[in-house]
């Protein structure tokens, strides 16, 4: 199957500190290696500070990166305008918040219509049935809040209409970033079961980027695992989750919640904190927190196969 997305080697430092104190340099992305099937999903997880959102920066366009390549459709993005272009007009984004990733002054109507006015897609005679048709894709009815403002929807509505601005201009891809993580619970399988059947009706190629496991499933073809901007395990969504080979991957599937009382005296395997003073960036960068290092472990793993469609960053292979 086609990728639609390919991404080799991308990385990206930040600088943080200076006047008063030490300057530190931060390797959110460091030599990240990813590919996205046309019509599939690849989740991209990790706890916070992993580097999740900064990929998702960078694909698009909105932080260059210090190296490394970006293939979507069979364009290399770059500083090039015709590049940043497409990329902008065929795949687009769904935010976090529903509430801070649209102008508060703004009706609906004209939210879903902004990409389509940038762009310049469609007659502006035709723009509003295309905004309608956006809004029907989302299960919402166009007549009841084309005409009303982001703080008269609920949280739900709100997401459902930057969903609906996303897929406006028919895009090849779409970045959803925690997509349902400010929703309420009973909300976000509705939100989820939606995703998949915009993927289904529109082919639409979906990186999903999260933390939460338990809806990674839901959504997912394929899944990158990162820790602190490198990936340290890929594969089969249900093959990682059923059976993780890194640490850190069981230590992500330890830490979602199960109704057993137990759990709470149970022993916590990994380290919340990285207690032991190292550099982080020499060697394996979850040794700190991993029950399983070993002296080999000063050493950094690279991303190694082990089996079909599997890939694995570690020295000690667990079961």
């Amino acid at each position: 199957m086609e990728e639609i997305l390919s991404v080799k080697n991308l990385k990206k430092y930040f600088t943080k500190g200076g006047f008063m104190r030490q300057k530190e340099t931060v390797r959110a992305v460091d030599g990240v290696s990813l590919s996205i099937k046309k019509g599939q999903t690849l989740v991209l997880a990790g706890e916070s500070g992993s580097g999740k959102t900064t990929m998702a920066r960078l694909i698009l366009g909105a932080v260059e990166p210090d190296s490394g390549e970006i293939i979507f459709d069979n364009t290399e993005i770059n500083t090039d305008t015709s590049s940043l272009k497409k990329i902008r007009k065929e795949c687009q984004m769904i935010h976090q918040d529903p509430y801070a990733s649209i102008d508060p002054r703004m009706k609906v109507f004209d939210i879903v219509r902004e990409p389509l006015d940038i762009h310049g897609i469609g007659r502006p005679s035709e723009r509003r049935e295309m905004v309608f048709d956006a809004l029907r894709d989302v299960k919402i009815n166009p007549d009841d809040v084309a005409s009303k403002y982001p703080h008269m929807l609920s949280g739900g509505q709100r997401q459902r209409v930057v969903i609906a601005r996303s897929i406006a201009t028919k895009p090849k891809m779409v970045i959803a970033d925690e997509p349902v993580s400010m929703l309420d619970v009973s909300v976000r399988v509705g939100v989820l079961e939606l995703i998949k059947e915009l993927q289904n009706k529109h082919g639409i190629s979906f990186l999903y980027i999260t933390h939460d496991l338990s809806t990674a499933r839901y959504v997912g073809h394929f899944i990158s695992i990162l820790y602190l901007g490198k990936i340290v395990e890929v594969g089969n969504i249900g093959d990682v989750l059923l059976q993780p080979k890194h640490p850190y991957t069981q230590a992500l599937m330890d830490s979602i919640s199960e109704p057993n009382p137990n759990n709470l005296h149970s022993e916590k395997k990994i380290r919340i904190n990285s207690p032991l003073d190292i550099d982080v960036y020499h060697g394996c960068r979850f040794r700190a927190r991993c029950p399983y290092a070993i002296e080999k472990c000063k050493q950094e793993p690279s991303l190694e196969q082990v089996g079909n469609q599997r890939s694995v960053a570690c020295f000690v292979e667990i079961n």
